[in-house]
């Protein structure tokens, strides 16, 4: 599941004018206002309420758990915007379609929050426009009329917004550009009513385990103590216990606290005098623009990159030679892995072709695998293919573990698979040629990705990637002439063949089952500049899925971590 956790905008996003920060420090001090306000009933010193104030709940990325969240709000009439990445729907821990239209029929909202969760601001122009429009055409498709966005990592510049609207969205939703006890402590209390910038929407920080309930309650107070405005709250995971693996502290509210403060601000909108109401971030659009309200606007994919032309390797920046600066990783790669181990990816000097390579240290193997692929984007990396054929993957490598191939696929929606895997790949401690030929793709596939597997404590370093369409690039380097050792579950040495000749082929699915014995032996040294990540975004395979299965794979945040 996603790791991922919205930051405060960077310089990429452009902030509320200085003079609203003014105003609302001016108001607070004549006001006396608090971010604490009292929980039951407003006390004797509050100002007098003059302006409504709305209040939106709503909620990023689909996570499973979010369904607690909605049937808390439907017990006390309430509804909120479900802001969604497509390609994530369906996956393990993520929401559903039939829950997505169960919350639509509920009266709630589904709007967009792309396909994978890209940064907008990190992607060349045409990955943005693909991530934005072509997720708001999937909900479409699949019955929603999708007119409000979310920014992932709540980043947003000039261009991305304008990509917002013209892909028909009416607002879109940033982070940490109102005030809380947290952070933007000179920010306006809430967003204005009309915004000021409809296509970034400013919002409190996310809700996390640090917010308490007098924090909640302090944003919708504090909003309707100083003028009202629009308050939207954002949520992720409503789970517990908080700050455990599966209910990540920095993501998460428990279900207890999030239901106490819905009963409260249940009582409290009931309250005339609070001059409060909880509406969808639609409803309130609606509400503000009246009867210039627009039309709803079609929505339109991006279509994916062509095909590569037979004899031509389909992946860029190949042989890793260019580093991306926001995730110091190489340029169209990304790491991905399971299972319980630890990954250090460091770059490597020199590479079997050019002046990089990339290794990988991997270490308190128990399960899982970690691997370097081909980034698992909608248009610019991911390499595009024809279903029904089969293609040639191979990358050079050295290694002192055992690895194997992970593909992956792509469909038409942009939702990720697991494919297939191939037969091992023995410990190698001069340059060889890792070779697989894969099975026909899958009908309605249209891009694939794949990445060798390190499967054993060890170090893997590899270079030359490469995808052709099956029997029309360069001919398979020789295997290697001898075999290599391993070493055994009793710490004694055994011999272990090469895997299969460099133009095998495996069943979908391929061999499964991981090697046995605890570290493999050292090899001889490699030069390497400095660590840049020990990111590990989950991506399973082999033996922890079944062929077909869907995967929801974040992308490295600009940090270059998972």
């Amino acid at each position: 599941m996603s790791t991922d956790r919205h930051r405060r905008p960077t310089s990429t996003r452009r902030t509320g004018p200085p003079v609203l920060a003014v105003v609302a420090l001016l108001v607070t001090a004549l006001l006396g206002a608090s971010l604490s306000a009292s929980v039951a009933a407003a006390p004797a010193a509050q100002a007098a309420i003059t302006g409504p104030t709305v209040v939106s709940l709503t909620f990023d990325d689909g996570d499973a758990d979010q369904a607690t969240a909605q049937q808390t709000m439907a017990s006390k009439g309430m509804v909120g915007t479900f802001y969604v990445t497509t390609g994530f729907v369906g996956a393990s821990g993520y929401l559903t379609r039939a829950q997505l239209s169960s919350f639509a029929a509920a009266g709630n909202e589904v709007g967009g929050h792309t396909v994978t969760h890209a940064d907008l601001t990190q992607v060349a122009s045409t990955e943005a426009q693909a991530q934005i429009c072509n997720g708001r055409k999937v909900l479409q498709d699949w019955g929603f009329r999708p007119t409000s966005f979310a920014y992932p990592f709540s980043t947003a510049n000039a261009s991305v917004e304008a990509q917002a609207a013209g892909c028909g969205y009416t607002t879109s939703r940033g982070l940490g550009d109102t005030r809380t006890r947290f952070s933007c402590g000179g920010c306006v209390r809430a967003e204005t009513l009309p915004p000021a910038d409809p296509h970034y929407l400013r919002a409190p920080d996310q809700v996390d385990s640090r917010w308490t309930l007098a924090d909640l309650q302090g944003t919708v107070t504090g909003a309707a103590n100083n003028g009202g405005g629009w308050v939207v709250l954002t949520f992720h995971r409503v789970c517990s216990p908080t700050g455990t693996a599966s209910c990540p502290a920095d993501r998460s509210i428990t279900p207890a606290l999030f239901s106490q403060f819905v009963t409260w601000l249940d009582g409290y909108r009931k309250t005339t005098a609070n001059k409060t109401s909880v509406k969808t971030v639609d409803q309130v659009v609606r509400q503000y623009k009246g009867a210039s309200y627009p039309a709803y606007s079609p929505a339109a994919s991006v279509p994916p990159k062509p095909v590569a032309a037979a004899g031509t390797n389909a992946l860029l920046n190949d042989s890793l030679e260019t580093t991306d600066a926001a995730t110091t990783f190489p340029q169209c790669f990304q790491p991905g892995g399971w299972g319980t181990n630890t990954a250090v990816w460091s770059s490597a000097t020199p590479g079997r072709t050019g002046s990089r390579a990339e290794q990988l240290a991997l270490s308190g193997y128990s399960s899982g695998d970690a691997k370097l692929l081909p980034t698992l984007d909608l248009q610019t990396c991911a390499p595009s293919v024809a279903p029904g054929a089969a293609y040639d993957v191979s990358t050079w490598y050295t290694s002192t573990g055992t690895s194997q191939f992970a593909l992956y696929y792509r469909d038409a929606s942009g939702a990720w698979f697991y494919w297939t895997s191939s037969p091992w790949f023995a410990a190698s401690s001069t340059w060889t040629q890792a070779r697989f030929t894969t099975p026909a793709v899958p009908a309605g596939a249209t891009a694939v990705t794949f990445g060798l597997a390190l499967i054993a404590n060890g170090t893997l370093v590899t270079d030359d990637y490469a995808l052709y369409r099956a029997g029309t690039g360069p001919a398979a380097a020789a295997p290697p002439a001898s075999t290599s050792t391993t070493s055994t579950t009793d710490g004694s040495s055994a011999r272990q063949a090469p895997s299969a000749d460099p133009g095998a082929t495996a069943a979908p699915g391929g061999p499964s089952a991981r090697p046995g014995g605890p570290a493999q032996p050292p090899g001889p040294p490699v030069l390497t500049k400095r660590q840049h990540s020990t990111a590990k975004p989950y991506l399973p395979g082999g033996e922890a899925l079944r062929p077909g299965t869907q995967v929801a794979v974040p992308p490295l945040r600009a940090d270059g971590k998972g």
